[in-house]
């Protein structure tokens, strides 16, 4: 859609997105337990996790922004050594070991463990991996990016923190969502900054159903786990930041020079 107010007022946009991600959950988590009061948190968050990639994926096809949110592009296949810190996230749960957690998704019915597996793949990895790469690396992130790279990934990269407020409304503390913001601020600058280095949005799909799989399956939440997670993310933010000033001063040489053929 051409002119649409995505395009006409990103900032703007951006911002509303915050306010409506947590107020549609408070309402869905209200409709949900008066329709369906023998769901669990679980269940109710493995709902409400679907009905955002429904309109994740509505948001695109209104916009009719396939391409422009790069999921037509061939990926940069130069850019994927930029996603090896990225791995190292994925696999820092297997190095301090994995243990299936127990999931209930309706009152007094434990998932047995290959249930448990299925669910946090395709129900809520999966589901977590294409609603949020489609809206913080699609959508807002090429919204905002005629107001420059480095502007547009700090932004999209708070707003992807303090969105998570939501799961505060589906029984988080605010303490784990102090701790998560910290954690996951520096990790969103550098995922930007690596979206517009792959010229796809494929490889951080499937990156992050990845990460969301392997951390759900974390079986420790020690302090030296946490502390390797946050030195990771702030090395892969750092690397964010490097690409994004690269990017800034590529931009710059390309407008001081001059025009073939100009006066």
């Amino acid at each position: 859609m051409k002119n649409s107010i995505v395009e006409r007022r990103p900032v703007s946009f951006a911002l509303g997105t915050l306010g409506f991600v947590i107020a549609l959950t408070v309402v869905s988590q209200v409709v949900l337990e008066a329709l369906f009061p023998r769901l669990t948190a679980d269940g109710v968050a493995l709902v409400i996790n679907w009905i955002y990639v429904a309109l994740s994926i509505a948001l695109v096809a209104w916009l009719g922004w396939w391409s422009k949110i790069r999921l037509t592009a061939r990926v940069n296949r130069g850019a994927l050594v930029y996603l090896l810190p990225l791995l190292a996230l994925v696999l820092l749960p297997v190095v301090f070991g994995l243990s299936l957690p127990e999931v209930s998704l309706v009152e007094g019915a434990t998932l047995p463990d290959w249930a448990v597996l299925v669910t946090i793949v395709f129900g809520v990895a999966l589901g977590a991996g294409v609603a949020e790469e489609l809206l913080y690396r699609g959508v807002l992130l090429r919204a905002l990016e005629p107001r420059g790279r480095l502007f547009a990934a700090v932004l999209t990269g708070v707003l992807f923190g303090l969105t998570h407020f939501s799961r505060v409304v589906l029984g988080a503390s605010v303490e784990e969502w102090v701790l998560g913001l910290v954690l996951q601020l520096p990790l969103a600058v550098g995922l930007a900054a690596v979206a517009f280095r792959l010229d796809s949005l494929w490889p951080l799909i499937v990156w992050h159903v990845a990460a969301d799989i392997t951390l759900s399956m974390a079986a420790t939440a020690s302090t030296t786990y946490v502390l390797a997670f946050l030195g990771l993310s702030v090395l892969v933010g750092a690397m964010g930041l490097w690409l994004l000033w690269q990017d800034r001063r590529t931009a710059r040489r390309a407008d001081t020079e001059p025009v073939p053929g100009g006066t």
